[in-house]
C-alpha cells in the first residue's frame, strides 16, 4: 500500500514538473522596421493604398507556448478612387510583408481586396480579406502564426481616400514539431524531476526482482 502511495506521489511530481517546464517555454518577439504592403496588383481594379505603422519597430512582446499576443496596429489601408466602377468589383491582390528583428525574418501574408455596391445608388464600399493565419517556422526551431484582421469600409456616400480602415496584427506561439525555443529545463525543474525518476526506477527494479522465480535445484 505504501509503495502505491509513493508511486502516485512520484507520478504527480512528474506531471507537475513536466507541465511547469512546458508552460515555462517562452519567446520574446521584436518587430522590425521593414514591414510594407504591396498594393501594385490593384492598379487595374480597385486601386488601394497602404501606410504601415511607423512605430511598429518599437513593439516587443513575450509569449509562452500556446499564447496569443494582444492585437497591435499594423497598417492603414484605403483606396485612391472616389467611385466604384465596373472594374472595381474585380478582386485584386494585396500582399503584406511582416518584418521581425527577432526572429530575423520577413513573412508575406496574402490578401484579396474588392469593391462592392449595394441596392441603392450611393451605397458603396470595399473589403479586404487576408489568407491567414500564416504559419512560420524559423531555423532556430521557432514555430508561430501571424494573423491580420480583415477590414472593410462602407458608406451611403462614397468618400474615396477618406474611406480607410486600420489593419491589426497578432502573433501566436505554437508547439513546434521539433525542439521548442528555450527548451533546456532550468535547475529547479531538474531538481524536481530527478528524484522522481530515480524513485520510479527503484520501484520498477524491486517489482522485477520480486516477480522473478528461480528454478528448483536438481
Amino acid at each position: 500500500m505504501k509503495k502505491k502511495i509513493f508511486a502516485c506521489f512520484c507520478s504527480m511530481v512528474l506531471i507537475f514538473g513536466i507541465g511547469r517546464y512546458v508552460h515555462a517555454t517562452s519567446y520574446t518577439f521584436d518587430m522590425g522596421g521593414g514591414s510594407w504592403v504591396d498594393t501594385s496588383d490593384t492598379n487595374d481594379v480597385l486601386q488601394m493604398y497602404a501606410t504601415v505603422n511607423p512605430d511598429l519597430k518599437d513593439i516587443q512582446f513575450s509569449l509562452n507556448v500556446g499564447e496569443t499576443s494582444d492585437s497591435f496596429y499594423f497598417a492603414k489601408i484605403g483606396t485612391n478612387e472616389t467611385w466604384i466602377n465596373d472594374d472595381d468589383i474585380i478582386p485584386g491582390t494585396v500582399t503584406a510583408y511582416v518584418d521581425f528583428d527577432n526572429p530575423d525574418l520577413t513573412q508575406a501574408v496574402g490578401g484579396t481586396s474588392v469593391g462592392f455596391t449595394g441596392c441603392l445608388l450611393f451605397d458603396q464600399g470595399w473589403r479586404l480579406i487576408w489568407d491567414d493565419p500564416v504559419y512560420v517556422g524559423s531555423s532556430d526551431s521557432l514555430y508561430f502564426s501571424i494573423d491580420l484582421t480583415d477590414v472593410s469600409y462602407h458608406s451611403g456616400w462614397w468618400q474615396g481616400p477618406d474611406g480607410s480602415a486600420c489593419v491589426k496584427a497578432k502573433v501566436t506561439l505554437l508547439n513546434n514539431p521539433g525542439d521548442p525555443p528555450n527548451s533546456v529545463p532550468d535547475a529547479g525543474i531538474l531538481w524536481l524531476l530527478g528524484p522522481a525518476f530515480i524513485a520510479l526506477g527503484v520501484l520498477g527494479r524491486k517489482k522485477t526482482i520480486s516477480g522473478f522465480k528461480t528454478s528448483p535445484r536438481a
